[in-house]
């Protein structure tokens, strides 16, 4: 029988522990005085106006003004200080890598993006990867930078920042050490919908939704699930390989995980290229004909101009992605789902058979709760879920951004 560990707090983690709270109180109901912290938190206002000195300290709030009041003196207001620096998120998807600079509310201060060959080698990738942080490093023309995020698609270890498995046949890379030993920041590294969840919690749609799901539509499918306000993960880390759950019998086409009938293989971008290359190899009249290469980019401007070929395929697609998501729905019951990934270009025109399908193959009274909601973030939406890896770090230990150098004490608020 394994021994459970327990955890003792000196005066030093119970500070910690304190500093998170006010934080976090902070960036859920802002801007606060410091006597509505106080309530909201339980703390003492002594308490609470050392914890905001040491938040002032590192730059991670500021006054932004006051707030009357009934008698006495006028409140002042804390906020997060959106200049407290600036963080690099790094999406590593199977033909690209993408690249955000953001300040420390995620507003895109910078963006990369780069086409890569799923038939590239790992030190390629990586070598491109490096490239993408150095050019994000430039760009941050000497600001903090509070720490570096990257995800990817498949299974990571997010304890060791190793990627486990990746569809390009990557099996136990070290992604955070590799970049650590180019990047003095902080690294973390996570799978591309978890990171992407997070990143809605944070900073998009799901900022007041405890129950939701994120669906990570591109060459795969995956999603983040959030329960009860945390990212689910299962007992070995790798909740949420949604799209290799079965929805047809074994004689279907091959998924690149060795099975047949995955999910993904029918509502995919390869899903959605093969139905308008079977309809433009039937001889149907499109202005997709002779598309070389047919690119879900490409499909979208025909649907836009109308085509019929390209209507039709993305309908199709929404519906198998449409079906899957109400399995979701079923098994979760969540509040939200937020749809994102690299079809989000064509977003438009799946949505629509998403939530029919949803609406037909779920239960009546688990339809009529849930929302299905593009991602605010569009393409970014990962970068920027890289991005929140390090926001949710700050959030867990604002200790570990340094204060400033002779950083000036707020004044205690009195009453």
């Amino acid at each position: 029988m394994s021994r459970r560990s327990y955890r003792t707090g000196d005066q030093t983690l119970v500070r910690s522990m304190n500093l998170s709270t006010v934080l976090r109180c902070i960036w859920d109901d802002r801007p606060l005085s410091r006597t509505t912290i106080a309530a909201h938190t339980g703390l003492n206002k002594t308490t609470v106006s050392s914890l905001v000195t040491d938040l002032e300290q590192r730059g991670l709030i500021h006054e932004v003004g006051q707030r009357e009041s009934s008698g006495g003196r006028p409140a002042r207001l804390l906020d997060l200080n959106a200049d407290a620096g600036v963080m690099i998120g790094v999406e590593i998807g199977v033909d690209f890598c993408r690249a955000v600079l953001t300040d420390f509310l995620a507003a895109v201060l910078w963006r990369e993006h780069c086409e890569t060959s799923p038939l590239a080698g790992q030190d390629d990738i990586i070598q491109t990867v490096l490239t993408m942080i150095g050019d994000a490093v430039e760009h941050a023309a000497g600001s903090r930078i509070l720490g570096i995020g990257v995800t990817l698609r498949g299974l990571v270890d997010t304890s060791r920042g190793v990627s486990v498995f990746f569809p390009n046949q990557w099996r136990n890379v070290p992604v955070r050490q590799i970049i650590s030993e180019h990047f003095d920041y902080p690294v973390a590294v996570d799978n591309d919908a978890n990171a992407a969840a997070l990143g809605e919690r944070l900073f998009g749609a799901a900022g007041t939704v405890d129950d939701f799901i994120y669906v990570v539509v591109g060459m795969g499918i995956g999603a983040g699930i959030c329960i009860n306000g945390q990212i689910y993960r299962g007992a070995g880390g790798y909740a949420g390989e949604v799209g290799h759950t079965k929805l047809l019998h074994s004689n279907s086409r091959p998924c690149h995980c060795g099975q047949r009938g995955c999910w993904e293989t029918l509502a995919n971008q390869y899903a959605l290229v093969e139905r308008v290359q079977a309809a433009l190899a039937a001889n149907h009249p499109s202005l997709l004909a002779g598309a070389n290469p047919l690119t879900v980019e490409r499909i979208g401007e025909a649907a836009d101009a109308g085509d019929p070929v390209a209507c039709q395929a993305l309908a199709e697609t929404g519906a198998f992605v449409g079906i899957g998501i109400a399995n979701l729905v079923n098994t979760f019951n969540p509040k939200l789902v937020v749809v994102g990934g690299a079809m989000y270009n064509v977003m438009s025109y799946l949505l629509p058979a998403i939530r029919q399908q949803v609406d037909e193959c779920s239960s009546s009274e688990l339809s009529q709760m849930v929302s299905i909601e593009p991602s605010v973030h569009g393409r970014d939406a990962c970068a920027i879920g890289a991005v929140a890896l390090i926001t949710q770090d700050i959030l867990h230990d604002p200790t570990s951004v340094p204060r400033y150098k002779n950083a000036v004490r707020i004044p205690e608020e009195r009453g």
